[in-house]
């Protein structure tokens, strides 16, 4: 009897545990309870409701695994929270972008799908995956547009690699947003953790092959024999692009955007300086070892799932209980 017990106990505690952790992986509205509205949601009063649209990060130029989750509850759970503060609308919606099943063009061999193709005269072969990203949000957007919402009522957000997204989107697109709120952005790769990329553009130790004397004889993919064996091969050329998105975004006379920052972030922590200097920007560094990862007494950590494991609290600050500390702040700098 005691041993069905136990066992009825470990299957209820399983439950529970299983129903914390929710994984949605479509586009749409969401509520706060973590459930998708109907595909074909009406919204009643387009004129005095304002959107959030957010992005998820992962993966760079390259497409998520299959297992991946590109939402799940901890992750959206203070996006959802934020949207509950007043920004000015009588109703206030939250939009997830899902753009796990893109690739770079640079992927076209399936066959080899961790093999880049060479980049011809330097350049990418193609549209970037933040390329594609940044389309489908604009197609998004464009519907919203014309069914009523008001540019002055959509939000665009994104964390990581959709927090690189949105700079970009808000600097190419600043007529069709508000603004936008950058979740620790960054998109090409641990330039922190293993000193790759500085300010400067110079890298430590990376191969090009297209610099290499035996490019024209070798085969169309691009094996790197750098120490950072992630996904970057054809390095030089393809971070070559970070250098030309961050020239297009600081050319935006007024760029209004709230950054999330993390000196530890093992991402761009150390090579997002140049964000500070832009006047009109909201930056916001959020706390550090240093600080004990708290401010007023709330923990800065984020429960890193498994698929985070190691990659650091300080890229995830996000989906910790200090968020709402920094919301009034948000919300402030958008009503100005």
């Amino acid at each position: 009897m005691k041993k069905k017990i136990l066992s009825l106990f470990f299957i209820f505690v399983c439950s529970v545990a299983n129903a914390e952790i929710k994984c949605l992986n479509k586009s749409g509205f969401i509520t706060e309870n973590f459930k998708y509205l109907k595909k074909n949601y009406k919204i009643e009063n387009p004129s005095d409701t304002l959107i959030f649209l957010f992005n998820h990060g992962g993966k760079g130029d390259r497409a998520a695994k299959k297992d991946d989750c590109p939402f799940w509850n901890d992750y959206i759970k203070n996006v959802i929270k934020l949207s509950k503060e007043d920004f000015g609308a009588k109703k206030n919606l939250v939009y997830l972008v899902n753009t796990k099943p893109l690739w770079g063009d640079a992927y076209k061999d399936k066959k080899n799908k961790t093999k880049w193709l060479p980049f011809p005269g330097g350049k990418y072969p193609g549209k970037t995956k933040t390329e594609k990203k940044i389309d489908l949000t604009n197609e998004i957007i464009d519907k919203f547009l014309a069914i009523g919402i008001k540019p002055n009522n959509i939000i665009i957000s994104g964390h990581s690699c959709g927090g690189w997204l949105t700079l970009l989107y808000t600097a190419r697109y600043p007529e069709k947003v508000r603004g936008g709120i950058a979740y620790h952005p960054a998109c090409y790769g641990e330039l922190t953790a293993y000193k790759i990329w500085t300010e400067k553009g110079m890298d430590d130790y990376l191969w090009d092959y297209n610099d290499h004397e035996e490019s024209s004889n070798t085969s169309k993919t691009c094996d790197t024999k750098d120490r950072y064996k992630w996904e970057y091969a054809c390095a030089r050329n393809y971070l070559s692009k970070r250098d030309s998105e961050i020239k297009e975004i600081k050319e935006v006379s007024n760029l209004r955007i709230t950054v999330f920052h993390n000196e530890e972030d093992p991402y761009d922590g150390k090579t997002s300086n140049w964000l500070k200097n832009i006047k009109s920007i909201n930056f916001i560094e959020t706390p550090t070892s240093k600080e004990n990862w708290k401010i007023n007494g709330k923990s800065c950590k984020a429960k890193i799932s498994k698929q985070w494991y190691g990659y650091g609290y300080g890229h995830h600050v996000m989906e910790s209980k200090c968020m709402p500390e920094f919301f009034p702040q948000v919300v402030k700098y958008f009503q100005n």
